[in-house]
């Protein structure tokens, strides 16, 4: 009878992402051509996976769809080096018993890393110092600082929605730099002793900066919605790293437009990578209160060959059991 090793051993693994990370990928599963490594079109990324027994997907470009899954007869695994998945048919693997294993919950693993606070943290201070304005003003030949006032954060507030991994991390840069910190989180029992726990609307009201930190999910979808971006101060900031669904995208261009709001940094739309359309990048073209990053926050090659190398091992786990 054939070893549990050797089920993993004959095991075909697609991994999409950095193609520098296929090493971690290659260092879990040894065996030669057994990980082999897609670009993150859907065409090639299909045809790999019709072979395939696991997919490591580090990359999120790529739809995983009901068709992809129906053609892909051996698969037996997803695992994402990623904690969100809304880019994957859940219910088409659900149908097949395929798992989906994501970073969510993977303490471990997730605790030491920070590139996405760190990437907030910047949109934080991008927005607070009307950053993009003031590069391009400098390269239309321009030197004049009394058009680009910043805000300084020392004694100002930030507003934190969802304080688990990130947005402790947010809370801990925030004290560094001496601003009081309100936090949203209806599953934390226990916040940080520098953070004060309110409701989500007295922390828009209160917060000069907010950060949205919560995973996409039915209770979080439209959680800021056009009544709540409406409860933030005239001229406060709003930086969201977390899912383009989690805000009322409509309303959020309509505060901006308006000046209701002073700026935000968005690291995520909704529908993307398909964004070439979306109102929201299309008035940044425009306008320099809005900055868009695409959804770098936690892309670093630190981090990212941790995550691959973790995902990879929790997929050999999978096929190794009989």
């Amino acid at each position: 009878m054939p070893t549990s090793t050797a089920r993993s051993s004959a095991a075909v693994v697609v991994y999409t992402g950095p193609e520098d990370a296929l090493r971690e990928v290659r260092a879990v599963f040894p065996e030669p051509s057994s990980a082999i490594w897609s670009p993150p079109e859907p065409a090639a990324l299909a045809q790999a996976l019709s072979d395939a027994h696991a997919l490591i997907d580090a990359s999120m470009k790529v739809r995983i769809t009901a068709p992809m899954i129906a053609a892909s007869p051996g698969l037996r695994v997803v695992s994402t080096a990623t904690t969100g998945a809304d880019h994957i048919d859940v219910a088409a693997l659900a149908s097949r018993g395929i798992p989906l294993l994501t970073l969510a919950g993977q303490k471990e693993v997730l605790a030491g890393l920070t590139p996405a606070a760190e990437h907030s943290w910047l949109l934080v201070m991008a927005c607070a110092r009307q950053l993009r304005r003031a590069i391009d003003h400098v390269l239309a030949g321009g030197w004049n600082r009394v058009e680009f006032p910043g805000l300084m954060l020392r004694g100002k507030t930030l507003g934190i929605v969802g304080c688990g991994r990130i947005g402790t991390w947010m809370a801990r840069y925030a004290r560094a730099f001496e601003m009081s910190v309100l936090a949203f989180d209806p599953h934390l029992d226990r916040f940080p002793e520098w953070v004060t726990p309110a409701a989500l609307d007295d922390v828009l009201r209160q917060s000069d900066i907010v950060s949205v930190h919560v995973p996409l999910g039915d209770e979080t979808r439209g959680l800021l919605s056009r009544e709540r971006l409406l409860l933030m101060k005239p001229g406060s900031i709003l930086v969201n790293t977390s899912r383009g669904e989690v805000v009322d995208e409509a309303a959020l261009l309509e505060v901006l437009s308006a000046g209701r709001i002073g700026a935000a940094g968005l690291d995520v739309l909704a529908g993307e990578p398909e964004i070439q359309e979306h109102p929201l990048r299309r008035y940044a073209e425009m306008n320099s209160n809005l900055i868009i990053t695409p959804h770098i926050g936690g892309f670093s090659p630190d981090a990212v060959r941790i995550v691959v190398r973790h995902a990879a091992g929790r997929a050999r786990q999978v096929l190794a059991d009989p």
